[in-house]
């Protein structure tokens, strides 16, 4: 029998000062900061480390950079085996930014410019000019940084990454509207058919390459990223079709996991009771009071996504948001208990609820995700001992 309320991080972990700052001066406090957190986390590598940021950023070599990358790596890592989750990555460690990452690895997008996507967040919007495929040397870094987590953890590994829909939401189409403005279309039907062509060439010829080398190297689950699933209503269909296409030959009994956050999901029936994952990771807490739990408090909106899957008959695992992660506020492990079990009745099997954040918690400070990781674990630990397991 599965794990009831099995914990996992969404993605994201903010990324530490010394991290960011690589080309700085040596830095006293980051020092200090740095083997703190090491001694917490028992990182066996913080000696290394502080002899690297004891080292003039402008005088380290590449290598040394990259040393340092790698072991904000496995800092989180180590946290998040200390929160006592069932899956674990990097927190997204060697990464610059969600979009940008995966843009980097494909010939056909050069970047515009900056556009903010949240609070205080920005990243640097692309221009599709060609044909979408990913480069071999995209497909290895994907590859290289699950094994990297895979060397360093006895913990299951959950690789994810940005989902076609939303990195073509997030372009501008520019090379399809084109091609399809050439056949005739006009503006309009134009930019609605490149859309389309741009999202499956995204799903078929750069996702569905990069999860199905990810499998090969040994990942048990893969999780798609997209928080733009809702932004047009009337797309659920090619939606579905593309989380399809990401998920094609993939062996039978691979986790096949989709994050949304901050979305309309309900609109996303009845075409997604036809899509092939068996996970979806949803954010619920937002819509929710951090010091006390009640249904009535949560947004109908989203439990309507779990009645949703119910009505059509599709047995999925829901990753239930129960941490908030635009507030400093820690939710308590009995909240967590509370909204985990409410969770299980809607679903109906305890062992298909999964406990996760709403969104990456890049949003938070450490010693403020820390707490929040930790009272998830005490609080999925609590659920299943009201359940009797």
């Amino acid at each position: 029998m599965k794990k009831a309320f099995a914990c996992q991080e969404v993605g994201s972990i903010q990324r530490p000062i010394w991290r960011q700052q690589l080309e700085a001066k040596a830095n006293k406090e980051w020092v200090k900061s740095a083997m703190d957190w090491g001694e917490k986390f028992n990182v066996e590598e913080r000696g290394e480390l502080r002899q690297l940021l004891e080292k003039d950023g402008s005088k380290r070599s590449a290598g040394e950079k990259q040393r340092i990358v790698d072991i904000a790596s496995i800092y989180v890592i180590r946290m998040l085996e200390h929160a006592g989750l069932d899956r674990v990555f990097n927190g997204e460690q060697p990464r610059t930014e969600m979009y940008d990452m995966l843009a980097k690895q494909i010939p056909g997008i050069k970047t515009a410019g900056f556009v903010n996507s949240f609070d205080a967040n920005y990243f640097r919007k692309g221009i599709i000019d060609g044909e979408i495929s990913v480069n071999q040397e995209g497909i290895d870094w994907f590859v290289d940084e699950f094994r990297f987590v895979q060397k360093h953890t006895q913990h299951a590994v959950k690789p994810c990454f940005t989902g076609p829909y939303t990195m073509v939401d997030w372009s501008y189409v520019e090379y399809y509207r084109k091609l399809n403005e050439k056949k005739g279309l006009k503006p309009f039907a134009a930019l609605r058919q490149a859309r389309a062509d741009a999202v499956l060439g995204f799903a078929r010829h750069v996702l569905n390459p990069i999860v199905r080398a990810l499998v090969k190297a040994g990942a048990e689950i893969v999780q798609i990223d997209e928080p733009a699933a809702t932004t047009d209503e009337s797309e659920s269909a090619l939606f579905t079709e593309a989380m399809n296409e990401c998920f094609k030959g993939v062996p039978k009994g691979t986790g096949k996991a989709i994050h949304m956050c901050y979305s309309n999901y309900p609109v996303l029936f009845p075409e997604l009771a036809e899509c092939k994952a068996d996970s979806y990771l949803i954010e619920f807490t937002n819509h929710a009071s951090v010091s006390h739990f009640k249904p009535d408090m949560v947004s109908p909106e989203a439990y309507k996504f779990i009645q949703s899957f119910n009505e059509y008959k599709v047995p999925v695992n829901m990753g239930v948001g129960v941490i908030d992660i635009h507030s400093d506020l820690v939710e308590s492990p009995e909240v967590i208990k509370e909204r985990l079990l409410h969770a299980a009745k809607l679903v109906g099997d305890a062992s298909r609820v999964q406990a996760n954040p709403d969104c990456g918690l890049r949003t938070r400070r450490w010693e403020i995700a820390v707490q929040k990781l930790v009272n998830m674990g005490r609080g999925a630990q609590l659920a299943r001992e009201a359940l009797g397991e």
